[in-house]
């Protein structure tokens, strides 16, 4: 490809698709070391290297006991965090070392504590895992080969290469060996030869990304042949007709009933009651639920390619572009404003958002696509465009845009704010949601699901910036101790965006046991309340010398402790 299309190759190259499966080496490994031994629940996992490969050795809990000492094959992951695969020597079965890296806070972390499940789930997941489900979208043409007796999986290419957009280019590039030919084809901007997902209809175009950024069960009549030959889906097809790409009126899908059978909690880890998908990743999933993509003709229905861009056109891949790879121009709300153009001058603006131009609460984002999905130990923007709802809430619990950002306002506040610059018709609300900050409901109230998106949410700079931070501490702090590792991550995290508890705070470790965090608790409120000086807000429980524990203890004893299991 990168003979003819040297730009395109050039972007490709440095995206982070190109290096979402790799072969592990001393350069694909991005933490440098000879040797490390590293912490599992109090368990020893050993990574060294002799000569140019790496290895991995542990004694291996759940079903399967015993040590593991084995060559580690491949690497998944360089953006957030990266996964190491060894074989576990049964032809080319792969299973993941217990450990993994985390980039941006450069740590070594259990591999099960990224993710929303019950803490007592410590084992990472069954050898094969990565042949019969990973494969499936980090790789490129992968042909699973796995049944009694034989595990022989087989793929195109590691990580997410050109023919995962375009299919097959065999024929393209044998149509294209005349130079005439390939300046005629790019003058006219579309070549039958490939599929383009910048030239197809919006539907099918969504498509081809939503073969792997979707919620999608494979259809029951192609398995046999996709345990063979891997998934009969190719770029500028229907999705539908070989995948279930799941949706809130699917519940009779054969499809869907048997995987429910098999994981009851499949449906509950990947969506919101309503329907609204939950996990990030699965953009198409909220997309194709929206008003914007659901238009139905080619002049307002939008499709991925609407914000995002594959390639740059100037060919290099800088760091801004490499996260999201958002398009050109797409970072404010040129991506709404592109169909709604009418809310592109700054009066229009204003009217409509109520909030001025240029501040967080006049990005379209933030109202429309709000941070309601989760993964990757973060809240990610959900792309199943909305506007705020109190009674969405009311009904899922899922946190509606104006309260996460006004993390300091009641749902009261908001369903008053809705009806006079919306006409959006009030709710009824009990006394506690009329008068009490959402956000501390969420927290104090909410499952491990959602006290993980508030606690995210109150290390957001724009929520912060909209809320203040003088009254946070204390919320932050009680989650120090939750039963869910990355809900006491994110509160760490955010403790530390807010200042001024790095002393109580040394030598706490989200991981450590509850017992040994919880003094951390108590320490983090003494400081905060020695310093506060935030007067009264009866929203978020505050008295004029501090904070109402009454009513604090009273909404922390109703806690939801229901298992939450988010899969990812």
């Amino acid at each position: 490809c990168r003979s003819c299309h040297p730009g395109e190759h050039a972007s490709w190259h440095g995206s982070f698709h190109r290096t979402m499966t790799q072969l592990a080496s001393r350069e694909t490994v991005i933490p440098q070391f000879e040797r490390l031994e590293l912490d599992w629940y109090g368990e020893p996992v050993v990574l060294e290297w002799r000569g140019e490969e790496l290895w991995t050795r542990f004694v291996r809990g759940g079903g399967r006991p015993g040590p593991v000492e084995r060559p580690i094959e491949q690497l998944t992951g360089s953006h957030h965090m990266q996964v190491f695969w060894y074989s576990t020597g049964a032809g080319r079965e792969l299973a993941p070392v217990p450990v993994c890296f985390k980039l941006e806070e450069q740590i070594w972390l259990p591999l099960t504590s990224v993710f929303v499940v019950p803490p007592e789930l410590r084992d990472p997941p069954e050898p094969g895992k990565w042949n019969q489900s990973c494969a499936m979208c980090h790789t490129t043409d992968p042909r699973p080969r796995v049944d009694i007796g034989r595990t022989d999986t087989h793929v195109g290419e590691f990580g997410i290469s050109c023919e995962a957009c375009h299919g097959p280019g065999g024929a393209h590039a044998a149509a294209n060996r005349n130079p005439l030919r390939r300046w005629r084809k790019r003058s006219e901007g579309r070549d039958e030869t490939i599929a383009n997902p910048a030239t197809m209809p919006p539907a099918r175009s969504a498509e081809a990304c939503g073969h792997c950024h979707s919620v999608r069960i494979l259809r029951e009549r192609h398995f046999d042949s996709w345990r063979e030959h891997g998934s009969p889906f190719l770029p500028g097809g229907d999705l539908q007709s070989t995948h279930l790409v799941i949706d809130r009126d699917d519940g009779d899908a054969p499809e869907l009933r048997q995987t429910l059978r098999r994981d009851p909690s499949f449906f509950a880890s990947s969506f919101w009651s309503d329907g609204e998908v939950r996990l990030s990743g699965r953009e198409f999933s909220g997309m194709r639920e929206s008003p914007c993509y659901q238009h139905g003709d080619t002049t307002m229905q939008i499709d991925c390619t609407s914000c995002h861009a594959m390639h740059r056109e100037e060919g290099a891949a800088d760091e801004a572009w490499r996260d999201d790879q958002l398009d050109d121009g797409m970072r404010g709300n040129v991506g709404c404003t592109q169909c709604h153009g009418d809310l592109a001058e700054e009066d229009a603006l204003r009217a409509h958002t109520r909030h001025t131009p240029g501040s967080s609460g006049s990005q379209c984002y933030n109202c429309h696509m709000s941070h309601t999905s989760i993964g990757l130990m973060k809240a990610s923007r959900s792309h199943a465009i909305t506007s705020p709802s109190v009674q969405s809430e009311l009904a899922t619990g899922r946190p509606n845009a104006c309260n996460q950002c006004h993390l300091d306002r009641s749902l009261g506040w908001t369903a008053d704010a809705l009806a006079e610059g919306w006409g959006v018709e009030k709710p009824v609300l009990d006394q506690e949601q009329r008068e009490v900050a959402a956000s501390v409901r969420w927290i104090l109230t909410g499952d491990a699901g959602l006290r993980m998106l508030a606690a995210w949410s109150f290390g957001w700079a724009e929520a912060q910036a909209a809320s203040g931070t003088e009254w946070m501490a204390p919320y932050l702090a009680r989650l120090l101790d939750d039963p869910y590792y990355v809900v006491r991550f994110n509160a760490a995290r955010s403790l530390a965006s807010v200042g001024g508890y790095g002393g109580v705070m040394k030598g706490y470790d989200h991981l450590g046991d509850v017992a040994r965090a919880a003094p951390f608790v108590d320490s983090v409120r003494a400081v905060w309340q020695a310093r506060y000086t935030g007067g009264a807000r009866a929203s978020v429980l505050m008295m004029p010398r501090g904070l109402n524990m009454e009513r604090f203890g009273k909404l922390y004893a109703r806690r939801d402790d229901r298992m939450v299991f988010i899969h990812e």
